[in-house]
């Protein structure tokens, strides 16, 4: 894939002419918004038809999705379905999974009863952590590699993980958009078994192993249910609430992704943050890095099969890029190659040795990133290092050349549908970035879309 210079940001401003499809008979104000502000309430998102003919094309804005409901101001994660070209969202804001079909660009429906906009602690169910927060799709049948799945357009043989406040992992049907089944993903240390002893926190972090067929998912912040035994400390309070004792250890709870989702076991990992773990073919492992843990940053090597974890590896900030630090964010698998947010940069590693093999300084890092096989780019959301502007990051997976970053003021967790290389980010409402987001419909919140120009010449990229 070629390095191309890096865009003026007035150029990323021009306005896109339509040519998606919608239902003109019936508009409706809340799916989406026009940049020009004509025709306002349709879609306007003009992505070219056949994306991977101009895959070496720089990436642009090219529209905003209105979310409707209330304001948009509680986000985690963003997901692009590839089975059945659609991209789910949590909202916390709206206690639900917000739905939006890719072809048409519009908002279709919402998965709700999920935990909502609530509080971490608090000894009661309805205030044990936010949620929902991430996904992964399995395979509806629970058997075979990820190769089983067909790509008709239809999600019938799939279904989606969502991690949810209060411990709670559901299963979603995604042709219904409903909930087939919830687990409780809390363990004993932290939950009390009662509704004023139920500490465990949201669960977050999930990703899918699809050899053994199971399904892991973390708890980031458990606390201590335990009463206090010191007056003044950890005490029940006025009314009758149970405060929360000392922080427990970060844990990863193992389900099953065959019906009826049983819970395998958990495993606890020491101080530190749990971030984004990934499952790696290479390694037959799942690997988890540690945010913030003392004398890291570190990775830590999962067996799911055995629930255990091997030693693991360590790495140098100061050396890899002349800074110290502790951060240490998603992982993700781009072909034969890990990509990892660790020290405030994006880094390319080998799987198998875990070695850093070069490291992006042109921009920074956030929270989810994404590996799109229809481009070949991992994407990231983080600062410009030079103008320090909130930005999509956007590298070669495979050689880890910095390629373009674009101005997203807001926006965080990218993902990508690879059969026209559309690029999706989450901007909740922030009153401080609400007048330069991207987002048409300013006090609300939305989805931005990106894609490759329409320009350009044709498909000579180096990849695998």
């Amino acid at each position: 894939m070629k390095v191309v210079a890096r865009l003026v940001p007035s150029l990323l401003m021009v306005a896109v002419a339509l040519s998606c499809s919608f239902d003109k008979t019936a508009p409706d104000p809340a799916l989406s918004l026009k940049k020009g502000g004509h025709d306002a309430g349709n879609p306007d998102c003009r992505v070219p038809r056949h994306g991977k003919s101009n895959r070496n094309n720089p990436i642009e804005f090219v529209c905003a999705i209105q979310i409707p409901g209330n304001v948009f101001t509680s986000s985690q994660k963003g997901w692009v379905e590839q089975s059945n070209a659609t991209y789910f969202l949590s909202d916390a804001s709206n206690n639900g999974v917000d739905v939006f079909d890719v072809r048409t660009h519009t908002y279709v429906g919402r998965v709700g009863g999920m935990a909502g906009n609530v509080g971490t602690g608090g000894g009661t169910a309805a205030s044990n952590g936010a949620g929902p927060n991430a996904f992964v799709s399995a395979p509806r049948r629970g058997h075979g590699h990820d190769d089983d799945d067909d790509d008709d357009g239809h999600g019938d043989n799939r279904v989606l993980f969502v991690s949810d406040g209060n411990s709670t992992l559901h299963v979603v049907d995604m042709d219904s958009r409903s909930i087939i089944a919830s687990i409780s993903v809390a363990k004993s240390d932290c939950d009390g078994g009662t509704a004023t002893t139920k500490f465990c926190g949201r669960s977050n972090e999930i990703d899918y192993d699809p050899v053994h067929h199971i399904v892991a998912v973390s708890n980031p912040n458990p606390l201590s249910y335990t009463r206090c035994t010191v007056a003044g400390a950890n005490c029940t309070n006025a009314a009758g609430v149970t405060a929360a004792g000392a922080a427990l250890e970060g844990y990863l709870t193992f389900v099953s992704a065959r019906p009826p989702y049983k819970v395998l076991g958990h495993l606890t990992f020491g101080a530190g943050t749990v971030e984004g773990h990934v499952w790696v073919p290479q390694l037959n492992r799942f690997l988890l890095p540690m945010q913030g843990a003392p004398g890291g940053p570190f990775i830590e090597i999962i067996n799911a099969k055995t629930m255990t974890k091997e030693p693991h590896r360590v790495y140098d900030c100061v050396a890899l890029t002349g800074a110290a630090s502790t951060g240490n964010n998603n992982l993700r698998v781009a072909g034969r190659y890990l990509w990892a947010q660790m020290c405030g940069r994006p880094m390319r590693l080998d799987p198998q040795t875990l070695t850093v093999l070069n490291v992006v300084t042109q921009v920074g890092t956030g929270d989810e990133d994404w590996f799109n096989p229809g481009d070949g780019t991992f994407l990231v959301t983080g600062a410009d290092a030079v103008t320090g502007v909130a930005s999509l990051g956007i590298m070669n997976a495979y050689t880890g050349a910095w390629l373009q970053n674009v101005p997203n003021i807001g926006g965080a967790s990218p993902s990508a549908y690879a059969r026209t290389n559309e690029i999706f980010t989450r901007v909740p409402f922030n009153a401080a970035t609400d007048a330069t987001n991207r987002c048409v419909v300013k006090g609300r919140g939305c989805v931005v879309v990106f894609a490759h120009t329409d320009t350009g010449h044709g498909d000579d990229d180096d990849d695998e």
